[in-house]
């Protein structure tokens, strides 16, 4: 009997184990006013990011985005990774499997600076995201590049 009991808790904690390795985290981006907060956010793969209070904002990944002079910015997301443009006003999620950096935006707030990047497991396309960035981005949407170099001299540090 005693020996059952021993071998049905290891069951138990290795299921419980399992569940909590594979579990997806939920990380939560709060638009408050004119500013996403977290603006940075560090990710893993497959986890869930939820924005939240969007009452008068979206969020747009922005290889989604026009450009001022009416072209749509390529070239920020990682290779094979998939853009994102909210509704204005819903809260939503998103799951984020390709690692890499993910500048968004806030269209409606982009003046007041309504700017962030997720950054799912390692920054693999920093430097890339950082160039097209300086090379293309106008006006208040040159908000991106600070954000994008807090994560540059982060990963610099790091590595």
């Amino acid at each position: 009997m005693h020996i059952k009991k021993i071998l049905l808790a290891l069951i138990s904690m290795f299921v419980m184990g399992s569940i909590e390795i594979s579990a997806q985290q939920m990380h939560i981006i709060n638009a408050e006013a004119r500013i996403f907060n977290p603006d940075v956010i560090y990710v893993k793969p497959g986890d869930n990011v939820r924005f939240v209070n969007m009452t008068s904002h979206d969020a747009v990944s922005i290889n989604q985005v026009p450009l001022p002079d009416g072209q749509v910015f390529e070239g920020m997301l990682p290779e094979g990774a998939e853009g994102w443009k909210s509704k204005m006003g819903n809260d939503f999620t998103l799951q984020l499997d390709i690692e890499g950096v993910y500048p968004f935006v806030c269209i409606p707030h982009i003046g007041f600076g309504m700017v962030g990047v997720i950054v799912v497991g390692e920054p693999v396309n920093i430097d890339t995201a950082m160039e097209n960035a300086r090379a293309n981005l106008t006006g208040g949407w040159r908000r991106l590049i600070g954000k994008i170099l807090k994560v540059q001299r982060a990963a610099k540090k790091a590595g």
